[in-house]
């Protein structure tokens, strides 16, 4: 009875083994076929090339406003001063 008992064990464990397994290697197998349609398709192309592009002018805009005495930053620095104190000034009073 207890050999029976183990046989019915295994081959449960065995079925369960085996069932990982194949869901494995379908998952593993869909993974390769979707990277490699993605490796394939040209259609993000565009949108990489935009993503590099907007890279560039950030570090072009990044350059001219860290510099301490940079005319940009001057120059809106002051627009941004004169709007918040134009908002301050005709805010209404609490009372």
């Amino acid at each position: 009875m207890i050999k029976g008992n183990k046989m019915t064990l295994f081959n449960m464990l065995n079925n369960k083994v085996l069932g990982t397994y194949v869901k494995t290697q379908v998952m593993a197998s869909t993974v390769v076929d979707a990277a490699r349609k993605f490796k394939e398709d040209q259609r993000g192309v565009t949108a990489v090339e935009y993503a590099i592009v907007i890279g560039g002018v950030a570090a072009v805009v990044a350059v001219i406003f860290n510099s301490s005495d940079g005319i940009v930053k001057t120059m809106l620095t002051n627009i941004f001063s004169n709007v918040q104190q134009n908002v301050m000034n005709n805010m209404p009073s609490g009372s």
